[in-house]
């Protein structure tokens, strides 16, 4: 007897790289009509992440959060003495298929049966096939708090969100691949919009207010958004009509999630330090249409 198709997602880090790995395993469990889960085994319980697409309608089983304390520790164990060619979520028989690169790796086209995905998968090639569907099953309105919905409806028609991450990308580790973007951008970007585009009014989004308004021309106006959720903050920004986004998962899905009828995107190319940059290809993170700057 044939095992009925399932599609596991194995999750890890924030919320714009969970929002891309479920992402591309939904649009799999699409195509094969097949069953989705997503672990959530490799968040630690006092971790910096911890899983965020609780209550979104994505329609997944969540696996791998009924062990133990001990039994996790021991899986990380053993996974970090596992060669990563052998590597696997806790109690998974099937196949595990690993993206062989930072670009968009054609062999998921091709699978089927059990599937667990390992990687990051930070392309909308893998569920482009889908989007509206995706659009709807992670739509963060659905988790947006009352406080947050109501300052959606104060955003004007050509409102122009910007994003701003410095606070973990100071992190030694983090800022070694991916660094953080000079004031320039932001200002080039700036222009850019404004000269684009009729922007009625700026809101910056950051999770380090007193370094990023320093990256804000000073003759320019804008709000600072703030004492709202990461999810409440992704929902806002979502809500703009144009969007500045930074070299982050996170504001990528903020754009990504709100195509409006002439909106423009600015996106960094320096997603990544120039070292990084080297030996990785990018081309397939930036959607048709986005402006990279």
């Amino acid at each position: 007897m044939t095992s009925a198709p399932i599609v596991r997602v194995e999750l890890l880090g924030g919320m714009g790289n969970q929002l891309f790995q479920a992402a591309a395993g939904f649009a799999l469990a699409k195509r094969l009509g097949a069953a989705l889960e997503f672990d959530i085994s490799r968040f630690r319980d006092q971790g910096a992440r911890s899983y965020a697409l609780d209550n979104l309608a994505h329609g997944a089983r969540i696996a791998g959060n009924d062990l133990s304390p001990l039994a996790r520790a021991q899986h990380r164990i053993i996974r970090t003495l596992t060669p990563k060619a052998l590597r696997r979520p806790p109690g998974w028989r099937g196949v595990v298929f690993r993206e062989a690169s930072y670009a968009y790796d054609p062999r998921f086209e091709h699978l089927s049966g059990r599937v667990c995905l390992s990687g990051y998968f930070h392309s909308a090639r893998y569920f482009d096939p889908v989007a509206a569907e995706v659009r709807r099953a992670f739509d963060l309105a659905q988790i947006a708090s009352e406080k947050a919905r109501a300052f959606a409806r104060t955003l004007p028609p050509h409102a122009l969100a910007v994003h701003a991450r410095i606070g973990d990308f100071k992190d030694e580790a983090f800022s070694a691949t991916h660094g953080t973007l000079a004031a320039r951008y932001y200002r080039d970007a700036i222009a850019l919009a404004r000269a684009a585009r009729p922007v009625e009014e700026i809101f910056l989004f950051t999770d380090t207010p007193d370094a990023a308004q320093a990256m804000i021309p000073d003759d320019v106006s804008y709000r600072l958004v703030k004492g709202f959720s990461a999810a409440d903050d992704l929902f806002l920004m979502s809500s703009a009509a144009h969007h500045i986004i930074a070299n982050s998962t996170f504001s990528w899905w903020s754009a990504w999630m709100a195509p409006q009828l002439g909106s423009l995107v600015i996106a960094p190319r320096a997603w990544l330090t120039p070292q990084a940059l080297k030996k990785t290809y990018i081309g397939d993170l930036y959607p048709e249409g986005w402006v990279m700057l």
